[in-house]
């Protein structure tokens, strides 16, 4: 009797320990699919900000572009800021923030600032696009311009929501 009783301990410990290595097996699956997934949407924020960084610090499509006729959005004449495109970004972003998602062709919510207050109008704003409570996997983009004919910094904010 006390063979039999053994052989069930021993396969109850089989038992567990396969159990226990499926487990971790699955566990250890789960966690890189996970991380490959998370860098992916990381790698696809970063190229969108990046397709924004382009347009914006282009001349835009027509090069004297406004919000009725804007095929690309860009913010620059002469390589420095245009203060009167910045202001049609601004409008058209305010009145129209799909359409300026679209012209720039991402999927993603954003918002730019300045590394000085932009002027719009004889008015201070801080940023031009969205804003988000509690974003998810945000990236920055960064680039440097002229604005007033001071150097500053162009950031770009793009996130999952």
């Amino acid at each position: 009797m006390k063979t039999k009783k053994a052989q069930a301990w021993g396969f109850d410990l089989i038992i567990a320990s396969v159990l226990f290595i499926l487990g971790i097996v699955i566990f250890f699956v789960y966690t890189i699919n996970t991380s490959q997934q998370a860098q992916d949407k990381i790698d696809e924020l970063d190229y969108q900000g990046n397709l924004i960084a382009e347009d914006l610090m282009s001349e835009g499509s027509p090069a004297d572009w406004n919000v009725e006729n804007v095929q690309k959005i860009g913010i620059l004449t002469n390589n420095k800021i245009n203060n009167s495109k910045l202001e049609n970004f601004y409008q058209l972003s305010d009145q129209n923030y799909q359409k300026t998602k679209s012209l720039f062709d991402i999927k993603y919510d954003y918002f730019m600032n300045l590394s000085e207050e932009i002027s719009i109008n004889g008015e201070n704003i801080e940023r031009i696009g969205r804003a988000s409570e509690n974003p998810t996997n945000l990236i920055k983009i960064t680039r440097f311009t002229i604005y007033n004919n001071n150097p500053v910094t162009l950031n770009i904010y793009i996130w999952q929501e």
